[in-house]
């Protein structure tokens, strides 16, 4: 007798978890097809696979913004509006 509560349980639990798969499948819908708020641009990317295309052009944008700074900043010193000034030389103690 006690066995059959014990199926009757496992088989209720199981029951209610395919029931919530169920329900799941039925208002998500199949991944990378939703029209969420995230608004993937692949369905790849939906499920975590990086865009190494996208990725490399990202770096290529901050190394040409970085050596934008740069050039401006050379101007700057080149120019003579900004200097470089040292403060409290350490002696070398030899």
């Amino acid at each position: 007798m006690r066995s059959i509560k014990y199926l009757n349980t496992v088989l209720t639990v199981i029951a209610v978890l395919l029931a919530l798969q169920l329900w799941t499948l039925w208002t998500v819908g199949p991944v990378g097809q939703s029209d969420g708020p995230i608004g993937f641009d692949t369905p790849a990317q939906a499920v975590g696979i990086p865009n190494a295309g996208q990725q490399r052009k990202q770096i290529a944008d901050a190394i040409k913004q970085l050596s934008g700074q740069v050039e401006s900043l050379g101007n700057l010193f080149r120019s003579g509006q900004a200097r470089v000034r040292i403060e409290g030389q350490a002696s070398s103690g030899d």
